[in-house]
């Protein structure tokens, strides 16, 4: 007779990992700046992986539900047993963190606690508006959300996709880019400003921007008398 072995996948969050995959201060809660904190998703998978793609899916807890919050896609090399992504947390809250195959079927999970320094910018000063960066506007709506910018990778330019979910009640909007200042959590530095025609009875609207320096930016969106309709904080690395 055989037994069945059940092989166990787990995923972790942690600061650091060593070249074999172990992570090193394996945590569950996380205190982030205002700027946010990095931290590394690992997943043990304990044998090969079956296809070359991980599909990293993030949710965050709202109103008692999970809400889908981000994506990435993971290559996974011949014979790999495990893989990792860094990834930066800004807002606070609980987050689940989980991994799809190529056939779309979830391999493990974990949960994740943010506690915030300040409150949210998301939460304080949007309401419930949205404001997501992302690689391609398709059929107005945003495609490929991310979190931060590779220049490297992903080049200068990213997409501000913006739904207010009732109108703007302004012809024009204002949107301004600052950097934060080196040991300082505070944005002084404003990098551009740049204006953008918009129909009143709209809601939605999106643009593009660019950088050219790595760094941690805020970006504020104001109808035309500089009233605050957006703001968020994004992260641009090498």
């Amino acid at each position: 007779m055989s037994a069945n072995i059940i092989v166990s996948q787990n995923v972790y969050v942690c600061e650091k990992y060593t070249e074999n995959g172990i992570p090193i201060n394996p945590i569950n809660k996380l205190e982030a700046k205002s700027y946010g904190k990095s931290a590394n998703i690992l997943i043990d998978n304990k044998k090969s992986f079956e296809s070359n793609i991980l599909y990293l899916f993030i949710d965050k807890l709202n109103d008692g539900k999970y809400i889908p919050f981000d994506s990435k896609i993971l290559k996974i090399e011949k014979n790999q047993t495990w893989a990792a992504r860094e990834y930066v947390f800004i807002e606070a809250g609980t987050y689940e963190i989980y991994f799809l195959n190529s056939n779309e079927k979830r391999i493990a999970s974990t949960k994740l606690e943010v506690i915030s320094e300040i409150e949210s910018i998301m939460s304080k000063d949007l309401g419930n508006s949205q404001f997501v960066f992302c690689d391609m506007i398709v059929n107005d709506r945003p495609m490929n959300p991310i979190s931060q910018l590779s220049l490297s990778a992903q080049g200068n330019d990213i997409y501000a996709f913006i739904n207010n979910y009732s109108a703007f009640n302004s012809d024009r909007i204002t949107v301004k880019t600052y950097k934060r200042s080196e040991n300082s959590d505070e944005y002084k530095e404003l990098i551009s400003t740049k204006k953008f025609k918009v129909t009143p009875r709209w809601s939605i609207t999106f643009f593009k921007l660019s950088f050219s320096e790595p760094g941690d930016y805020k970006i504020d969106v104001n109808e035309k008398n500089n009233k605050l309709i957006v703001s968020k904080i994004f992260t641009v690395i090498n």
